[in-house]
């Protein structure tokens, strides 16, 4: 008789741990099948008068310091992406350089000219 008392604790005991593991993978789960995509929260073509700046070494310029910018021109009137220099440090372009480089890609965006490049 207390062996069929523990095999029946034993199998409820399962079934909990069963519904807990599948309860706990679905909680972990769910967020990368079905993300929380926040949108843009102003309306589309509406932009603040409002200068703002994004500064940075640039060391490269890539494509996601222009993703950065090209969103910041869709919200403000006026963005300044300011060029960096450490003397402290080593880097693989030229400040000016860099500037340059910056000022070519944001060319190829025609929508981006509100930005400005300083530096150097």
């Amino acid at each position: 008789s207390n062996v069929a008392m523990i095999s029946g604790d034993t199998s409820t005991l399962s079934i909990a741990a069963a519904t807990a593991v599948v309860t706990l993978g679905f909680i972990l789960i769910k967020p990368i099948i079905f993300p929380i995509i926040v949108t843009y929260p102003w309306k589309e073509g509406e932009k603040e008068d409002t200068t703002v700046v994004l500064a940075g070494s640039y060391n490269p310029p890539h494509l996601g310091h222009l993703a950065m910018l090209e969103y910041l021109s869709k919200r403000y009137k006026r963005v300044i992406a300011v060029v960096g220099f450490n003397p402290n440090k080593t880097y693989l372009v030229s400040p000016q350089k860099r500037v340059d480089l910056l000022r070519e890609m944001i060319k190829t965006k025609p929508e981006m000219k509100n930005v400005q490049v300083e530096g150097s």
